[in-house]
């Protein structure tokens, strides 16, 4: 026991009281046992050169006491641990169900964009009907009356024929007639009925539609003031390497690709395997149609065609409208005119240029013509497709001063569309078609 007279821990300093027997800080023991230092001799060791040595005798200091800490002390440091433990678990669950409750909002927020963009899409499309709709009937009131007119003409020239015939006829009966039948006259008016009947034979006059194909290049609709009108013949003249081939196919691409318009190209230079290569390499692979568009060749149409007979220009224009009927395509590309008029005929002259033209327009599709043109200048006054057909695109090379090669595009004409007839920088970037204004002809 520790004498009355001292009041504090002898190891910590902490005050304690006369009969505790361990001290409330530290632990420390109020009755600590005196014990006696402990000897240890060494007896003596045999070493290797068999010799004995002595060791000298050490003494070890004991340990009077060994603190040991409160119980209470460690319970309250392990209850503090695992407070701070379930605090950290609470604060990440609870970030957890904040992260889940924006997750949910945000799933949310989609599904009622899907929602809207779906609402939107069948706005529009119902939207473009009622337009398309509304654009007929605009068509049908305004060929209303011509159709009646020419009608009435049709009625009133039967009339005439009728009644010359029956003239005719009393005159070979022998019949009385009250006034003698004018040969000439009876011809003039059957030449006149005739007549009426092959053009309406010919051309009858339909509705057609008013709508635009997209060429979805960068500024070229905008150039064309708004696109190509359906039905309508363009030509597309220019140099070798200019890329007429290529422009062509983009806008039959993206018809098909964008539009789902099917489209027929046929060419008389190229094979049907050369041109789907080029045009895999140039990013417009012909698998991504899904069979809208058909590349074909002389000997597809030659193999396709093995029980025709007739000329070349005959198994041509079959082959295009065994395919029309087939696939109905929409736009077709003739690559090039100056391969059909060689392989035709030997002359090819404006009658049969305009029997062409007016055969595509028969089908009522949109036809895209490339014709080479090796000059410079364009000169209008050695082609009759020029004026022919309903619009022409030019392309060329342009020399610049500081030897630069610029290929140049312009509209030359476009029937029934305000187009813009400037020259444009067109380039290809290995993905799409790009126009600009062309660059100042200095040097840099």
């Amino acid at each position: 026991m520790l004498p009355r007279s001292r009041y504090e821990c002898p190891r910590c300093g902490f005050g304690v009281r006369p009969r505790d027997e361990q001290c409330g800080r530290c632990g420390e023991s109020m009755n600590p046992t005196v014990t006696k230092p402990v000897e240890v001799t060494f007896s003596a060791v045999r070493l290797n050169n068999m010799k004995i040595e002595e060791c000298s005798t050490m003494r070890i200091r004991s340990v009077e006491a060994i603190p040991v800490a409160r119980p209470d002390t460690t319970i309250q440091f392990r209850s503090d641990s695992l407070e701070r433990r379930e605090k950290a678990l609470v604060e990440k669950e609870r970030k957890l169900e904040a992260l889940a409750e924006s997750l949910k909002e945000r799933s949310q927020r989609l599904e009622s964009l899907e929602e809207e963009k779906a609402v939107e899409q069948m706005s529009e499309r119902s939207n473009m009907d009622e337009l398309r709709q509304k654009v007929r009937e605009d068509l049908l009131r305004q060929f209303q009356p011509e159709l009646e007119a020419l009608q009435s003409q049709l009625e009133v020239k039967e009339a005439e024929l009728e009644e010359a015939q029956l003239r005719a006829r009393m005159l070979e009966a022998g019949e009385l007639i009250e006034q003698p039948v004018d040969q000439e006259e009876m011809a003039r008016i059957t030449e006149e009925i005739f007549q009426e009947l092959r053009s309406q034979v010919d051309s009858p006059p339909k509705v057609i539609d008013a709508g635009l194909i997209m060429t979805k290049i960068p500024k070229l609709d905008k150039v064309l003031g708004g696109g190509i009108p359906h039905g309508h013949t363009i030509l597309f003249n220019g140099a070798p390497g200019t890329m007429k081939s290529i422009l062509t196919y983009t806008i039959l691409y993206k018809a098909a690709l964008d539009d789902r318009t099917k489209g027929l190209y046929l060419s008389l230079e190229q094979s049907s395997r050369s041109i789907m290569r080029q045009m895999e390499k140039m990013g417009m692979p012909l698998s991504a149609t899904e069979g809208r568009l058909v590349v074909a060749d002389l000997n597809g149409m030659r193999e396709s065609m093995s029980e025709e007979q007739g000329t070349w220009r005959d198994m041509i224009l079959h082959y295009v409208q065994k395919m029309q009927r087939e696939m109905e395509f929409k736009i077709f590309v003739l690559d090039s005119l100056e391969s059909f008029k060689a392989i035709t005929e030997h002359s090819f002259n404006r009658q049969d240029l305009k029997d062409l033209f007016d055969w595509f327009k028969s089908l009522g599709i949109t036809v895209l013509v490339i014709s080479e043109n090796t000059s410079d200048e364009w000169d209008e006054s050695n082609q009759g497709e020029a004026y022919l057909s309903d619009g022409i695109i030019e392309l060329s090379m342009h020399e610049m001063n500081d030897s630069r090669v610029q290929r140049w595009i312009r509209c030359v004409k476009m029937r029934g569309m305000n187009t813009d007839p400037r020259f444009f920088n067109i380039f290809h970037d290995g993905n799409e078609f790009n126009l600009s204004l062309p660059l100042a002809n200095q040097p840099f």
